[in-house]
């Protein structure tokens, strides 16, 4: 238990510091209200872009274990027109009162939360209604003239 206590705790840092040095345009902000928003609607992708077939999930599922702890909780619709159709997911450890079951040893999928991914920033994405952290630039363009 305490190795992984260790090892979480390094993934963290290590997920802390590539944050700030390989996403200088933007930087996460605010605070986890613990809501269990994000894991209750989570998207997953390939390289052909979001999970929209359950037999596409299956087949992720297959290959790679961590998958296993999420089941299909609904289907978009009505929102950005790459996200449209897409699966949305939920993890199988999450309570009712929105605390992780297994947090010393949930997936790094869950410690990166939220990742910062600029693609998806310029296509629109924001972060789920009421969560407690958002994107901000991180430099405004005063200064930049500076």
């Amino acid at each position: 238990m305490l190795l992984n206590n260790i090892k979480n705790f390094l993934e963290d840092i290590f997920l802390e510091i590539n944050n700030k040095l390989f996403s200088s345009k933007y930087v996460v902000r605010g605070k986890c209200k613990r809501c269990g928003k994000c894991c209750r609607n989570i998207l997953f992708s390939t390289k052909e872009g979001y999970v929209k077939s359950e037999k596409v999930f299956k087949q992720m599922q297959r290959k790679y274990r961590y998958y296993r702890n999420f089941r299909i909780s609904g289907v978009i619709s009505d929102k950005l027109d790459f996200q449209n159709g897409a699966l949305t997911f939920e993890c199988k450890f999450i309570s009712k009162k929105n605390k992780c079951l297994i947090y010393p040893i949930r997936p790094i999928f869950c410690r990166d939360y939220p990742n910062i991914n600029p693609d998806l920033i310029y296509n629109g994405v924001e972060m789920l209604d009421g969560c407690g952290f958002y994107f901000d630039v991180n430099k405004k363009f005063k200064e930049y003239l500076k």
